[in-house]
């Protein structure tokens, strides 16, 4: 088990190539879900939910079994919070039986049930996250973790269309043509209530150094561009302005509006410093864009090794991760993050097999 100073120093990779410095090793930063934390933890998640200090045991134990540089609470897996901001919501609203608890996996509502009229949206009541679960709980977690494991780098909210999807369902895609006050509507108050939650976060644990948010409306499949701003990006880049931190953006859906999320967020004067996904998978067009953006860090981004992960050998993902490093790692702007949200069945062999590569092609200066 790593102590406290040495997370410290594996965690500075992280901080290194977001700043622009070059890192001893590139950095690995495996997504550590509720599934992998109970199957290696040997918890429930209900049982890890019960303490705070538990729940930061198990996540400590996991991302150090991993092999990752980082340490993400698995509950909420990774960081990302929407699923539990949903139990929070239906709790505050009288509506804590839609909630779906599961032994080894994601807890999760039942999708459009909380603002399922016009009149809950009205009427929502956006939870505090001092008082309740599973947030009290979580926080107290990321507090030992940080005195665990050193400084928390990332707040991870869910601004917002996630939220969107888990309160008001698919009907959201009806009002973004039918009612689109309404859904704005439901966007402030998802707004307010990730900022208490921020507050209540540093409150607990301290200012963060990089705000990493799931932007799931911009994809192409999903909204236009101008939708996805309207519901979406607007209240990003607000939330960036408000609380003075830089922005990381997850979005693992099929077709992102990469470039034109980028160049908007820099018009509105935010300071983003790096993407993480899945799509698109064609390594070319992420050296590509390095080309276009160099100053922003790569970290998932077709360096996802899912397939070679589920069904490939341990010397299929050891290429695969090569690959990545050849191509990219040279630019001081990669971070190995190789699977969105590895499952409880995921080969243990293979998982491993990542961090081996990094370990063998990853330290500066590059051998590969």
């Amino acid at each position: 088990m790593k102590t406290k100073e040495e997370w410290i120093r594996t965690n500075q990779r992280m901080v290194d190539v977001v700043v622009g410095n070059q890192p001893d090793r590139i950095p690995y930063y495996m997504n550590a879900t509720e599934a992998l934390g109970a199957r290696i933890s040997g918890l429930t998640i209900g049982e890890m939910l019960t303490s705070g200090k538990k729940l930061a045991k198990a996540s400590i134990e996991t991302c150090d079994f991993l092999g990752s540089d980082i340490v993400v609470p698995v509950a909420p897996g990774g960081g990302y919070m929407a699923p539990f901001e949903a139990i929070a919501f239906a709790k505050a609203n009288g509506k804590g039986h839609l909630v779906e608890y599961k032994d080894y996996d994601t807890p999760f509502i039942h999708e459009g049930k909380i603002c399922e009229t016009e009149e809950d949206i009205e009427k929502l009541e956006i939870p505090d996250h001092r008082k309740v679960e599973p947030w009290p709980t979580l926080l107290e977690a990321y507090k030992y973790i940080e005195e665990m494991s050193g400084p928390r780098t990332m707040f991870s909210p869910s601004l917002t269309w996630s939220n969107v999807q888990l309160l008001r369902g698919s009907r959201a895609y009806i009002d973004v043509v039918k009612n689109p006050d309404l859904l704005l509507k439901l966007c402030d108050k998802i707004y307010e209530s990730q900022m208490d939650f921020y507050k209540a976060f540093v409150d607990a644990v301290g200012k963060p150094f990089v705000l990493f948010n799931c932007q799931y409306a911009f994809n192409k499949h999903m909204l236009s561009f101008e939708d996805a701003w309207k519901f979406e990006g607007q209240y990003v880049a607000r939330f960036c302005k408000e609380t003075q931190l830089p922005l990381m953006v997850h979005n693992c859906g099929f077709e992102p509006y990469w470039d034109e999320m980028v160049d908007k967020m820099r018009e509105e004067g935010v300071f983003i410093v790096g993407v993480n996904g899945s799509h698109p998978l064609d390594l070319d067009y992420w050296v590509e864009f390095n080309k276009k953006y160099p100053d922003l860090l790569i970290a998932g981004a077709s360096v996802y090794v899912n397939n070679e992960i589920v069904s490939g050998t341990p010397e299929d993902v050891k290429n695969r991760v090569k690959e990545n490093i050849v191509k990219l790692g040279h630019t001081n702007k990669l971070m190995i993050l190789p699977t969105c949200s590895a499952m409880w069945g995921s080969s243990m062999i293979n998982l491993m097999a990542a961090k081996e590569a990094v370990e063998e092609y990853g330290y500066y200066p590059l051998k590969v």
